[in-house]
Parts: structure tokens; C-alpha cells; sequence
């Protein structure tokens, strides 16, 4: 009984600090849920971050992919064409000597070109 006595003395005496130990003690229990969650909302953001990074990369290299694939098909396109103007221009080039060498051969043709490009007399 003296003991209750002496714990009851104490109390009224300092009840101060049961005041802010108790206080203390919910802040903790409170910030230690909350923290939880706190914790819980960083981790979502990280997964959330890495995932996004991660489709960011893709798009990248897909990006980049389809860039050379493009440079590739247009250099390819381009060497058709060359090739394509190199012998029509061998062609061009057979085709005008052969009429050359068929107006040498016949100076009636001659005359009737150049009076068909505009030139009357020589």
C-alpha cells in the first residue's frame, strides 16, 4: 500500500512528463504507421520509375532501329537509281552515235536535220 502511495506522490509531482511521455509515445506510434506508408508510396514511386525508364530505353532503341533501317533502305534506293541513270546514260550515248554514224553516211539526212533544228544553209 505504500508502495501505491509513493507511486501516486510521484505522479502528482511530475506529471509533467507522463504528459509528454505519453504524447511521445503516440507521436511515435502514429509516425511509425504513417512512415510505413511513407515507405510503401517510395517504393510504388521506385517501381513506377524503373518501369518508365525502362519503356523510355525501349522507345530509344526502337527509335534507332528504325532510323538505320531507313538510312540503309534510301542508300540502297539510291545506288538503284545511280545505276539505274548510268545505263540510260550508256544507252543515250550508244543511240546518239549510232544516228551520227547513220547521218555521216548520208549527206541528204544531213542537210534535212540541220534544217529541222532551224539551221537553212551552211
Amino acid at each position: 500500500m505504500i508502495y501505491l502511495e509513493k507511486i501516486y506522490a510521484w505522479c502528482t509531482q511530475h506529471w509533467r512528463w507522463l504528459i509528454f511521455a505519453l504524447v511521445s509515445l503516440i507521436a511515435y506510434l502514429a509516425g511509425r504507421k504513417n512512415a510505413k506508408n511513407l515507405w510503401q508510396q517510395a517504393e510504388l514511386a521506385r517501381k513506377h520509375y524503373k518501369a518508365e525508364a525502362a519503356a523510355i530505353e525501349k522507345a530509344h532503341a526502337d527509335k534507332s532501329k528504325k532510323i538505320k533501317l531507313a538510312v540503309s533502305k534510301a542508300a540502297k534506293e539510291i545506288k538503284q537509281a545511280e545505276k539505274k541513270k548510268t545505263i540510260s546514260i550508256d544507252r543515250l550515248e550508244k543511240e546518239k552515235q549510232e544516228k551520227i554514224k547513220k547521218l555521216l553516211k548520208d549527206q541528204s539526212k544531213i542537210d534535212q536535220s540541220l534544217k529541222d533544228s532551224g539551221i537553212n544553209e551552211v
